[in-house]
């Protein structure tokens, strides 16, 4: 009788609530019907296993680092977060480094120790007028010592940018400073990932009016460096990155870039490299920042790069030498908020798409646009994007299709990185509009892992983030706390003003993914 009475009860259930189920069965589909549609297919592009690497400003050397404490547990802990497989490249440079002069002075050497050195004067005259804003300085060795500490045990591989000002009487480029620094690297056994000379050689005339540095003098200098660096192998390093110009979206800008690559110097770098930034600090708003326009900008630079390097019929990938949202030091309010995460999650996403060897980002320290605080050190929200694809996304890019017309909602694809199995798909994207949208990927089954990330009270100016709900924070100086996903399937609401990572790793998504 008891069975009988729930079999009464339950058919009772299903007529008052099979209103509501048909109801929601039609929503579903609704929701289907409406969706975005993303798939994926072939590789297109590889991108470096160290695709994304970070900057320091030489200027922070002679302001003594600011609040940047080297030997700090945090900065060390925030540093090698952004290293959890392989190491990351950190390129110490910019325009203080036209500035910068090595010395031995403030270090005890002995004289056996003088003798390796060759005994070299400490101090080099070069002829050119000081701009308002810059002045020389000194890197000492002390501090060279203290900066390959700190990349050691933060696992970081450091480039550095060398002063291409030191010009002689002839405006030929005085080699002998940037020797003496290579002979106190090689004597102290420090390793080097690679070298560059000179920032933004062609807007010298912004920091006065008297200096030129031609493509081809940069070339013939480049070509000295070559050869001068075949003479230390041990700290060599693979990376011989240039000629670090501004934006490749002006005329004498690509004709520079261009006439650099075919000097003879030009030849010897592996990785031809420019800079780029989206707006200007000192005039974005936060709709500059949402705008797909001035996103989809980028890869017309990007496009122009590549073609200048295969117009020579060479394999060379192009690099992004340093790069963020706004130039002049970033916005402020902005290029540190939340919103700041749309043009770095973009960028990153077209860059490998059209296949950029390296993106550095500006920066680790320093400026508003910086990964971390100026005055705390604590991580802005660019940092825990950056860390998120630095743990999901590999270095294989897939060709993507959406069925949306519309550039406000955008996704790449990428094979896994090697923390997933093999055929596991990462894809990464975002909603530009102020209403939410569903995307449905119709090659992924099954439970996802689903990585959303919002604006907390959705204050995009907002200098937190939240993943799934939870604001992100370092659990103590010394830990980070977990990124957790949450599970879900497709299709999947992107909220107002969000981003996404999805990882598929339940089965073989991507056959292209196995090798």
């Amino acid at each position: 009788m008891q069975n009988e009475g729930n079999k009464v009860f339950i058919n009772h259930l299903k007529q008052k609530f099979s209103g509501y189920i048909v109801i929601f069965s039609l929503f579903v589909r609704q929701i289907q019907s409406d969706a975005i549609v993303v798939t994926f297919d072939t590789i297109i592009s590889t991108t470096s296993s160290q695709f994304l690497g970070i900057t320091l400003d030489s200027g922070l050397i002679q302001h003594k680092w600011d609040k940047l404490n080297l030997s700090s547990p945090k900065v060390l802990t925030l540093a090698k977060g952004l290293s959890p497989y392989t190491n990351t490249y950190l390129r110490l440079g910019g325009t203080a480094a036209d500035f910068c002069t090595f010395t031995l002075s403030d270090v005890k050497v002995t004289q056996q120790h003088v003798g390796k050195l060759e005994g070299h004067d400490l101090l080099y005259e070069f002829l050119r007028n000081k701009h308002k804003n810059f002045t020389e300085f000194y890197m000492t060795a002390r501090t060279w010592d203290e900066i390959h500490e700190f990349v050691q045990k933060a696992k970081l591989d450091l480039i550095f940018d060398l002063n291409v000002l030191l010009r002689t009487n002839h405006n030929h480029w005085n080699s002998s400073n940037a020797e003496l620094l290579l002979k106190y690297t090689q004597f102290k056994g420090y390793r080097m990932a690679g070298w560059e000379l000179g920032n933004e050689p062609n807007s010298f005339h912004h920091l006065n009016s008297s200096i030129n540095v031609t493509a081809e003098s940069l070339g013939q200098a480049y070509f000295q460096l070559s050869q001068m660096l075949a003479k230390f192998p041990t700290i060599h390093g693979r990376i011989f990155t240039g000629p670090s110009t501004t934006q490749l979206n002006k005329k004498p800008t690509i004709r520079y870039f261009s006439d650099f690559l075919k000097t003879p110097g030009g030849g010897k770098v592996t990785s031809p490299n420019f800079h780029q930034y989206y707006v200007n600090g000192r005039t974005a708003t936060v709709n500059d920042f949402t705008n797909s326009e001035i996103l989809d900008s980028f890869e017309d630079e990007l496009k122009t790069g590549n073609r200048v390097i295969q117009g020579m019929g060479e394999k060379r990938k192009l690099w992004l030498g340093e790069t963020s949202s706004a130039y002049g030091g970033g916005a402020e309010g902005l290029s540190d908020a939340f919103v700041a995460a749309f043009m770095w999650l973009d960028k990153l996403g077209m860059a490998a798409k059209n296949n950029v060897n390296v993106v550095l980002r500006q920066s680790f320290y320093g400026g508003k646009y910086a990964l971390l605080d100026a005055t705390t050190v604590d991580p802005n929200p660019d940092y825990w994007l950056t860390l998120l694809y630095k743990q999901l996304v590999g270095n294989d890019v897939l060709n993507i299709t959406s069925s949306s017309s519309s550039r406000d909602v955008r996704f790449y694809a990428h094979c896994s990185s090697e923390r997933f199995p093999l055929g596991s798909v990462t894809l990464y994207g975002m909603n530009l509009l102020s209403d939410g949208v569903n995307v449905t990927f119709p090659q992924l089954d099954g439970q996802l892992k689903i990585y959303l990330l919002t604006a907390p009270n959705q204050d995009l100016k907002s200098r937190f983030v939240n993943l799934n709900g939870v604001t992100l924070k370092m659990t103590s100086d010394t830990s980070l706390p977990q990124l957790t996903p949450r599970s879900d399937t497709s299709p999947l609401y992107l909220p107002p003003f969000s981003y996404v990572f999805i990882v598929a790793d339940g089965k073989t998504y991507s056959k292209a993914c196995i090798h």
